[in-house]
């Protein structure tokens, strides 16, 4: 019987790395693996006699290892802080004569970037040497190494042709770019986590006549479960005893609970309301709903490849042709008669003009002007990559509630009945709803609070009971042949389709109808606006009945839209778009959002929602203004064109002066000022995003 494996793995640098990964583990008998650099996770099927052990193994042959990449993270960030810290006056001070330092000094302060800083580059690059491979790693670390190796032969002869830096100055600029990769990696675990902390970790178990506590993950099927008042459902099951109100919105994404009673289907993760339920377990915590949301959560993003930059695609070829060109440059001048330190001069100066300063800081300079753009806009985008994929969006997936509208309810509709006073009903009705957290009742509480009731209760199929005044009133959401005037109480909810509903009675008789809804936000009318500018399909998923879904949608003047949409139709129907060739970005604020935030092209959460969906997105709008996720789109159209712009600066000198410099035209210090002039040309045309609006 096959079995599944995942393992975590530590010192991928890039796709090429989990490519190699993928490529020896499938080597192996029984063996099918596929490895993601995104999550930085391999996924195996594993048969026959192979170890765990063995599948180790060979991933440390390659020259990784498995483990937690938590590591990596602190090591990365230690290593970027030190950069920073030499790097800054070290190359303020090179570039003003009357500013520098003796030599020996820039020796001492460079030495440990050069080494110790730039270590993952020199070991990344040993490592693919191994396998006959090289990436920008290999030039990274070649160009660290042969410019602080050629400025201490400078400065041991007496010369003052240095490069130290160089040396400084491009590891830290290209690792601050990794850092931030690798941080931003953490979100697809941090989701699942976030998803699976829904479900609590112990429950109280009815077994032999008697209760007692167990781990969530030791309840068997068939048990009997039971929650009380205020406690979340630990297992899918069906209620056998009690009744009460449960909030669903865990799974639905509404803000509406649900009644529960004898029969009624629940689901892990739901918070029960009111009164004290006992369920008989349908399924294990492993196989829980919620759970295997969290299972689509991970399918999602380990199939989701990741954005490949261009500087690693061009890497293959570029890194070993500028190689093969210093080496040549040096045969060709050493063979002609020139003097040693002339060949070796002219090498260096290919090797330092084509050192990928300005191209290491081409995309991440870009990203980082974009991101502050975000920030100060309230949209925080933890996955800088995703700004590329959203300047492809050609179709937008809105959640409903929380999204497009509030999701707080609020009382639009009173209607009397039976002729009684307006006031006294909503009076009635309120002080019925005070003591509870229901969000229909926290909504209609706040309407009056000159009364108190007293005796308040849930009964299954009623709603809350209570006395008012020497009266007993009902408030819930009873079947119209209950009531004695069911024919005016008809006439009144044909006023209130599409919101929820709550009906006050007395003695058989409805009293008041009371209509409530979330309001919808003041600029969702915008963003539908400017999408259908930007030319983007727009379309609507929610968990809510049809008719609330249709209102909303109708009021914004949105064609395409589903109501009653589970969270597994909203992954289903995410990756039938993509299937489809379209470029996706789903926004959503509630967990039952989270594996369509993870398997859409581009996630978008909103800030006032749950910290599984921030997890799962890859941009964040904290003040949850719908225009902002406009302004994100916008955004990623002009960085995805600055960057364009930055590559195009950063290869056109080396395109230009790496001939130049293999002609012996260029000495290493004027390469060094071309190259640092490539760097400025790309800084200043990052900083033109700072004027995006």
């Amino acid at each position: 019987m096959p079995k599944q494996l995942e393992l975590d793995i530590e010192g991928m640098t890039c796709t090429a790395c989990a490519r190699r990964i993928e490529k020896n583990l499938n080597k192996v008998d029984g063996v099918s693996a596929y490895v993601d650099f995104a999550s930085e996770r391999a996924h195996l099927t594993v048969s026959g006699e192979t170890t765990e052990a063995d599948i180790t193994k060979v991933i440390e042959d390659t020259g990784y290892s498995v483990g937690s990449n938590r590591s990596e993270l602190d090591s990365l960030r230690w290593r970027v802080l030190l950069g920073v810290l030499i790097s800054i006056p070290v190359a303020t001070t090179s570039m003003v004569h009357d500013w520098m330092w003796p030599m020996w000094i820039y020796a001492a302060l460079v030495a440990p970037v050069a080494l110790w800083v730039a270590w993952p580059f020199h070991h990344a690059a040993f490592k693919n040497l191994r396998h006959r491979a090289t990436t920008m790693d290999t030039l990274v670390s070649l160009g660290v190494l042969v410019a602080f190796g050629y400025s201490l032969y400078q400065l041991a002869i007496g010369k003052h042709e240095a490069y130290f830096e160089v040396a400084a100055v491009v590891p830290t600029v290209v690792l601050i770019g990794r850092w931030l990769e690798v941080r931003t990696r953490r979100s697809a675990t941090d989701s699942v986590r976030a998803l699976l902390s829904a479900i609590p970790e112990t429950a109280k178990v009815r077994r032999n006549g008697s209760q007692e506590e167990l781990a969530t993950s030791k309840v068997a099927k068939g048990d009997l479960v039971v929650v009380a008042m205020g406690e979340r459902i630990p297992v899918d099951g069906i209620v056998v005893e009690g009744s009460g109100t449960v909030d669903n919105s865990l799974i639905t994404g509404e803000s509406v609970p649900e009644s529960v009673s004898a029969g009624s289907t629940v689901a892990a993760g739901a918070m029960n309301l009111s009164g004290s339920i006992v369920i008989e377990t349908t399924s294990v915590s492993a196989n829980s709903r919620i759970a295997r949301i969290a299972d689509l959560v991970r399918e999602a993003t380990a199939t989701k490849t990741k954005i490949t930059s261009l500087t690693d695609r061009v890497s293959a070829i570029f890194v070993p042709t500028v190689i093969a060109i210093a080496i040549l440059t040096f045969a060709v001048w050493f063979a002609i008669g020139e003097t040693p330190e002339h060949a070796v001069s002219a090498a260096i100066a290919v090797l330092v003009i084509a050192c990928p300063c300005a191209l290491g800081i081409a995309v991440p300079m870009s990203l980082a002007v974009a991101t502050a753009n975000g920030a100060k806009r309230g949209i925080v985008i933890r996955n800088p990559d995703a700004l590329s994929t959203l300047n492809k969006v050609d179709t937008i997936v809105l959640d409903k509630t929380g999204t497009l509208t509030t999701g707080k309810l609020r009382v639009l509709v009173t209607t009397a009945l039976a002729g009684v006073n307006v006031q006294k009903a909503i009076a009635a009705a309120s002080a019925l709803e005070r003591s509870s957290n229901h969000p229909i009742a926290r909504a209609i509480a706040s309407m009056d609070t000159s009364l108190t009731a007293t005796d308040v209760r849930d009964e299954a199929g009623v709603g809350v009971t209570g006395m008012v005044e020497g009266a007993k009133f009902s408030l819930g959401n009873q079947s119209i042949e209950n009531y004695k005037n069911s024919a005016e109480v008809k006439s009144a909810l044909a006023e209130v389709e599409g919101l929820s509903v709550a009906i006050l009675g007395h003695d058989n008789t409805a009293l008041l109808v009371i209509g409530l809804a979330d309001d919808v936000r003041a600029d969702a009318k915008e963003l539908v606006d400017a999408l259908k500018e930007l030319r983007i399909d727009v379309t609507v998923l929610s968990g809510d009945v049809e008719s609330r879904v249709a209102n909303v949608a109708s009021d914004l003047g949105i064609e395409n839209f589903f109501a009653r949409v589970t969270p597994e139709q909203k992954l289903q129907h995410l990756a039938a778009l993509n299937y489809a060739g379209k470029t996706t970005a789903m926004v959503g604020d509630g967990l039952n959002d989270v594996a369509a935030l993870a398997g859409a092209s581009v996630g978008i959460a909103m800030g006032s929602g749950t910290h599984a969906a921030q997890s799962a997105a890859a941009i964040t709008i904290l003040d949850d203004n719908p225009r902002s996720i406009a302004y994100a789109l916008k955004l990623s159209r002009k960085t995805w064109s600055n960057i364009r712009q930055n590559l195009g600066w950063a290869f056109g000198y080396n395109i230009v002066l790496i001939p130049v410099a293999a002609l012996g035209l260029l000495n290493p210090m004027l390469a060094g000022a071309a190259m640092a002039f490539s760097s400025v040309s790309v800084v200043l045309n990052s900083l033109r995003l700072r004027r995006q609006s």
